[in-house]
């Protein structure tokens, strides 16, 4: 998961910093795989414990999601797609409010960063969570949704766009909403149109389509689907049919560059703003595994 990866090598605070508590990170539970991956290039996990993925029980492996009952020294809070993560991070963020306005502690510089799926957000859990985060105004919480159209089961929303519904959402709850969709390949491209028939042809395609050339991963199809078939195909004629795929492969919750400003923006938000912040990710299920990428098991 890029985004976390982005976090954990510049934004999160440990604890004790600055003489205060640290942030809190609930993790989507799906991406614990990641998470177990770079502790053991840290050498914090053993590859037997990895290897025992699932099998955590006699305590030699690790759980499928974080579990800090299975897994106290790894997992501090317990996540998973119920909802169960966005309502216990809206609950941390409070907490920390409570404590520094009485005095109790020195988290003044204590951030919640959630992580989220984008099927997790139809939890009745993570909607009461972002309405009770925007009506307190808590500009310590900041979610980020990982948007990559699928759930276990299916696409999120074949027929329509999830990220646009999601910034309504936020935004109607108090949230800055911050949207990385294309990567900076695909935004050249964009800013390339000055009349805006890209971006209009963009925002009528609904995300079943972008799902669907995802996981067939052919850049002739994307050309004559997504620009010759709405008289745009000019614009891409200096590509080839790989470098359409590749730029269309690399959305913006991939891209480094643009997930560094949307945290960085976030963190200023966290310092001085007055809300808390939504950061809508669109990425690929599977990205960088070639046979796998944007594809769904079921």
């Amino acid at each position: 998961f890029t985004c976390r990866e982005v976090g954990m090598n510049h934004f999160f605070r440990g604890k004790g910093y600055g003489g205060g508590k640290g942030d809190q990170i609930y993790m989507q539970g799906h991406a614990a795989p990641g998470a177990y991956a770079r502790a053991y290039l840290e050498q914090r996990l053993s590859l037997e414990k990895v290897m025992n993925f699932r099998q955590e029980v006699d305590g030699n492996g690790v759980s499928s999601y974080p579990h800090p009952r299975l897994m106290p020294d790894f997992w501090e809070n317990p996540t998973v797609s119920m909802g169960i993560g966005p309502l216990a991070a809206v609950t941390q963020a409070r907490f920390f409010r409570y404590l520094h306005l009485r005095g109790l502690a020195d988290t003044s510089g204590s951030r919640v960063w959630c992580f989220i799926g984008d099927g997790e957000m139809d939890e009745p859990e993570s909607i009461y969570a972002i309405a009770r985060a925007g009506y307190e105004r808590l500009n310590n919480l900041i979610m980020i949704l990982n948007c990559n159209y699928q759930r276990l089961d299916g696409p999120v929303r074949g027929n329509s766009k999830v990220i646009q519904e999601f910034e309504g959402v936020f935004r109607g709850a108090g949230f800055d909403a911050i949207k990385l969709v294309w990567g900076d390949a695909w935004t050249k491209l964009i800013e390339s149109d000055p009349e805006g028939r890209f971006i209009d042809v963009l925002e009528r395609t609904p995300d079943g389509d972008c799902q669907r050339w995802a996981a067939k991963q052919d850049g002739a199809l994307i050309r004559k689907e997504l620009f010759e078939d709405h008289g745009i195909g000019s614009m891409v004629a200096h590509w080839s049919d790989e470098e359409l795929l590749a730029a269309f492969m690399q959305p913006g919750g991939h891209d480094h560059k643009k997930i560094y400003a949307a945290f960085h923006q976030a963190a200023k938000n966290a310092e001085s703003g007055g809300r808390p912040t939504a950061i809508l990710a669109k990425t690929l299920k599977g990205y960088s595994l070639a046979t796998f990428q944007g594809r769904n098991t079921v």
